[in-house]
């Protein structure tokens, strides 16, 4: 099943807002990960650095968009979500 979750041209403010805003959300998603009392080190491990990747990464758009010479950035955010039987983590 997929999900379209931005799709637009905004403002460079306005990608830089959402931008933000979307990585909060998962950040904070894994920042409540680790806080969980029976998480294991390698779940712990594994939500640090996704933080670490998502804040660089998103560090890099930010300075790309700052420095573009355009007014508009198109934005695209297709979720593809499949459905197992069993928790698999990928």
């Amino acid at each position: 099943m997929e999900f379209t979750l931005v799709n637009g041209r905004f403002t460079a403010e306005e990608a830089q807002t959402l931008l933000a805003n979307l990585v909060k959300v998962k950040t904070d998603f894994h920042l409540s990960k680790i806080d969980v009392v029976n998480q294991s080190e390698e779940d712990i491990k594994h939500s640090e650095k996704r933080i670490k990747d998502i804040e660089r990464e998103s560090g890099r758009l930010k300075d790309m968009i700052q420095a573009g010479a355009y007014k508009h950035v198109g934005m695209h955010a297709k979720l593809v979500l499949e459905f197992v039987p069993d928790y698999v983590n990928m």
